[in-house]
């Protein structure tokens, strides 16, 4: 024991010193810090790329997609900070990413009502690039269809989510971004030159009975809703006291920034002890 005590100190203690100076180089200046972090974060696309774009179902197609995303994090890591991508309308899923701060190798779960497509103006798609995974709901079937094709690792679903389960009417738009269930919007819709392209009955579900349904993560990390005009009634859908997302982004079209304590969705989530992080246009973030 005498022999290698010794031995066992002297390791501990190079490997603090290597630890504390390889600490200082990396994360002292805000270069470096951000030079590394996007290394990391590249390499983690490149890493997981394959697993997370290759299906069997669909094996060549699958491959190609799996293919150009591994290339895109090969090419930042060689091109560096001059590559930064983002999949959000402006820029929220990188916000997002600087609010939740998890690690480069964490794998967290997010829940995406009113998803759409499954990368054009996604809040979620960067972190599917990364190895995350999560339940994703959109009302419009068609994109539901192309989220299972591009987007194999998580659960795509074609329900309306709402606190009022009684069937309603849900209208497809040119822009199927603007697709909505609210009929009151309707005439602006139509004023500014868009046309219904289809129309149906739906049965809305509870976003509670959804996340039961499919063993969803209590304490999942990110809540991403944009139902267009439909959001306080997703909140209001969901059962606080068993789901705790940790970060939640909501639109708000009607939200002013110098009264925030006016709106319903502030007031909501400040009553189950979310702290309001900001807006930036039309997007308000909450943490818990």
């Amino acid at each position: 024991m005498s022999i290698f005590l010794p031995l066992s100190l002297y390791r501990t203690k190079l490997k603090h010193r290597l630890t504390k100076r390889l600490h200082t180089y990396l994360y002292d200046k805000a270069y470096s810090r951000a030079f590394f972090t996007m290394w990391g974060l590249a390499f983690r696309e490149v890493q997981v790329g394959f697993s997370q774009f290759f299906y069997w179902r669909s094996p060549i197609i699958s491959l190609g997609r799996a293919i150009k995303y591994t290339l895109l994090g090969v090419l930042r890591i060689l091109w560096g900070r001059a590559v930064k991508q983002s999949y959000g309308y402006t820029g929220e899923d990188r916000l997002l990413e600087s609010l939740l701060k998890k690690k480069i190798t964490y794998r967290g779960y997010y829940v995406d009502i009113g998803c759409n497509d499954p990368r054009f103006l996604s809040n979620t798609f960067l972190f599917y690039r990364r190895g995350w995974t999560g339940l994703c709901v959109d009302a419009n079937e068609k994109v539901i269809k192309k989220f299972k094709q591009v987007r194999p690792k998580d659960i795509a679903l074609n329900y309306l989510i709402s606190d009022d389960e009684s069937t309603r009417e849900f209208y497809e738009m040119t822009n199927n971004v603007l697709s909505t269930t609210e009929e009151t919007f309707l005439p602006e819709y139509i004023r500014q030159g868009q046309k219904i392209t289809s129309q149906r009955t739906v049965q809305p579900r509870s976003l509670t009975k959804v996340l039961d349904e499919y063993n969803i993560p209590n304490n999942f990390d990110l809540l991403s809703i944009d139902t267009e005009e439909h959001d306080l009634q997703v909140l209001q859908s969901l059962d606080f006291s068993r789901y705790t997302p940790s970060l939640i982004v909501i639109e708000a079209e009607d939200f002013n920034a110098e009264t925030p304590g006016n709106h319903p969705i502030f007031q909501f989530l400040k009553a189950h002890h979310y702290n309001f992080e900001g807006s930036i246009l039309k997007n308000l973030y909450f943490k818990k």
